[in-house]
């Protein structure tokens, strides 16, 4: 097993974005120092679409649709793009909050960075 210091190293953001649109809305300390993305580049306009590779965002649209028929949460392991390109490999926690945020769904989306653990055995 990972020893407990190796777990709490997992770099580590949290985001909440429109569903339908993909737009950004809110984000924290850390999704600036893991992807590199600003609040001006929420302020701009960011949307989901640009933080994953093509390939990438049509299967993770077509499964979070899937599943959100039944669940008001997902599990996915995915690639993101940093705002300056690098690919990193992700574990993302998505869920459909409750409230309307100006009568579209919001998504809060909790991110794990596990690139640095890809190939290691648990």
């Amino acid at each position: 097993f990972m020893s407990d210091k190796n777990m709490l190293s997992i770099p580590y953001c949290q985001y909440s974005m429109e569903m339908r649109s993909g737009k950004i809305i809110e984000i924290d300390y850390g999704f600036t120092s893991l992807l590199g993305y600003t609040q001006d580049d929420v302020n701009n306009g960011l949307v989901f679409k640009q933080m994953v590779p093509d390939v990438e965002y049509k299967a993770i649209i077509d499964e979070l649709r899937e599943q959100f028929i039944e669940n008001r949460y997902v599990c996915y392991q995915h690639e993101m793009l940093t705002k300056s390109g690098e690919t990193l490999e992700v574990v993302s926690f998505i869920r459909i909050q409750n409230k309307l945020l100006d009568g579209h769904r919001v998504l809060k989306v909790s991110v794990a960075n596990i690139s640095d653990y890809m190939g290691q055995k648990c």
